[in-house]
């Protein structure tokens, strides 16, 4: 392997998380002043990479819209094998494209937003596939192999790739593919099924907590934000709705709502800290109404409730400063 190849293989590395350029620094003994003056000189860098990544989020959204227009207005005209062909086909030819910058252009990021275009397309046009060819719809069956089809594709380029999208594409067609199968499982429509949803909703918000934790450091850091946030919603958020439910989980849910707060400090967590809060107020609003409104009246009730609020407001902020700062969701 010669200098160039060792330097492009170095630099994929890097750019994929396998290897950290701190631990390049110090194994070539690197000092912290040189390190300290490198970082000061590459802010335009990176303010400059910034901004790349937000051209190219833009980009990619515009794109995927103006896909959408053009499909919508030939539709009509498009044959079942051309509506295939322009959601399905035009998906795993982009997803393709993005593999293939993902191997040869690692620092270019075009792979992902390659990657990004195509994980909206892909599971659309499998459903598209499975309309045009004429599948029974007396049955979810279907739909659910074919997203679990579409799950494990996800996966293969996940574990492929090492990259972040591929990983977000493969959580969330997962997360489709499991509530479709208790779905097809299950008899009968599914508000009837509530209480199965909202404890399937918990261990669904969980495992993204668990996975955020798990991603610390790794190249998948930059998912454990938006993780421990729509982790933590799911998990309260169904929570709340059993409160409804039964009067212990009126009991649990504070110690929940807590939990979430001081697990949030823990893990130096700003999204979990705001909806553990926002769901803890919501719970002091419920218990409000529920059980104090009539004996003390609606005014009392709202002062009261107001200066709860503001402590609950204060408490949080004080968490966020004192605890959490700007190392939330440290990688």
């Amino acid at each position: 392997m010669n200098t160039d190849e060792l330097l492009q293989e170095l630099s994929r590395k890097i750019t994929t998380g396998e290897i950290r350029k701190e631990e390049i620094m110090r194994r070539i003994g690197i000092s912290p002043d040189v390190r300290q003056e490198h970082e000061y000189n590459s802010v335009p860098e990176k303010a400059h990479l910034s901004l790349t990544k937000i051209l190219y989020m833009l980009g990619a959204s515009i794109a995927i819209l103006g896909i959408i227009f053009f499909v919508a207005q030939i539709w009509n005209d498009l044959g079942s094998w051309g509506r295939i062909l322009v959601t399905l086909g035009l998906g795993f030819l982009i997803a393709g494209s993005g593999s293939s910058f993902l191997v040869s252009k690692p620092e270019s990021h075009l792979g992902q937003v390659f990657h990004g275009i195509a994980g909206f397309l892909i599971p659309g046009g499998a459903l598209v596939a499975l309309s045009e060819l004429g599948t029974p719809t007396d049955s979810l069956w279907p739909v659910t192999i074919t997203i679990g089809i579409v799950f494990l594709f996800y996966l293969l380029l996940t574990v492929s790739h090492k990259n972040e999208v591929l990983t977000f594409f493969a959580l969330l067609n997962g997360t489709a593919f499991l509530y479709l199968l208790v779905e097809s499982i299950m008899e009968g429509p599914f508000y009837q099924h509530d209480d199965i949803y909202a404890y399937l909703t918990m261990v669904v918000g969980l495992s993204y907590l668990l996975f955020a934790y798990a991603f610390r450091g790794g190249w998948n850091r930059n998912l454990v934000s938006v993780l421990n946030f729509f982790g933590t919603a799911g998990f309260l958020g169904a929570a709340f709705s059993r409160v409804l439910e039964s009067d212990l989980w009126e009991l649990l849910f504070f110690l929940l709502a807590i939990g979430g707060m001081v697990l949030a400090v823990y893990i130096k967590s700003r999204g979990m800290l705001v909806v553990s809060t926002f769901f803890l107020i919501g719970h002091f609003i419920y218990i409000t109404n529920e059980y104090f409104a009539d004996s003390i009246g609606w005014p009392i009730s709202l002062v009261v409730l107001g200066f709860v609020i503001i402590g609950l407001g204060y408490t949080s902020i004080a968490i966020n400063k004192k605890y959490i700062g700007g190392s939330a969701d440290v990688v």
